[in-house]
């Protein structure tokens, strides 16, 4: 392949929200398999970063594919392959949204992710309470932060009623950023709070939150 694979994969997740809709069953499924493999492969990834872009490429119709080829043009990128970035957004950004769905990825989301990785966690569990909040990295392995528990893998009581509140389940890194963040409403974060008396004032505020949020919508 005459372009350099990964800054093709870059490219289509730069454009991820329109090219994905492209893609029919099939080529969603072989992208899938290959993306895998890349995430899996050591330090040989060029094979699963070709096979992946080849899918991109022949199932795109010819326009958007010539357009991603051009984008690949080894020339328009002199560092190593695989650390391509394009508008920066990278092949690793690829894989979060493919296999894991994942949104928080690019040059504006990818620092949240991280910020919000950055801070304690346990390891997610099969049988975890489904309305904790549960991330994950580029590594695809989903964590619990850690402020949603009030010792070991027991959680404080109020944290599932407010994640319900917060709608965690669909928005886990909204919710997670809502608790790890410094608000008006007191001096620190709402995670801060836990423990400390305030549960009907931090289900409060998620409330106000919510229908700030549902009156946006109308």
């Amino acid at each position: 392949m005459r372009v350099n694979p990964f800054m093709v994969l870059a490219a289509f997740a730069a454009d991820f929200g329109r090219l994905s809709r492209l893609l029919g069953d099939d080529a969603r499924q072989a992208l899938g398999e290959a993306l895998a493999e890349l995430r899996a492969a050591g330090l040989d990834r060029e094979p699963a970063a070709e096979r992946a872009a080849r899918t991109v490429l022949d199932a795109l119709p010819a326009a958007e594919g010539a357009r991603l080829r051009q984008d690949g043009d080894p020339g328009r990128y002199a560092g190593p392959p695989a650390a391509a970035l394009h508008e920066g957004y990278a092949a690793v950004d690829l894989c979060m949204l493919v296999l894991d769905g994942n949104p928080m990825v690019g040059p504006v989301l990818g620092p949240v992710r991280e910020r919000l990785l950055a801070q304690p966690a346990l390891e997610w569990w099969p049988h975890a309470d489904p309305l904790l909040i549960a991330l994950s990295g580029e590594d695809g392995r989903r964590r619990l932060p850690l402020f949603q528990f009030e010792a070991g893998t027991l959680p404080w009581r109020i944290v599932p009623e407010v994640n319900s509140v917060l709608c965690a389940q669909t928005d886990p890194w909204g919710s997670a950023d809502w608790w790890l963040s410094r608000t008006t409403w007191w001096d620190g974060t709402p995670a801060d709070l836990l423990g400390r008396g305030r549960d009907a004032e931090l289900l409060g505020a998620a409330r106000a939150l919510a229908a700030v949020a549902d009156g946006g919508g109308e």
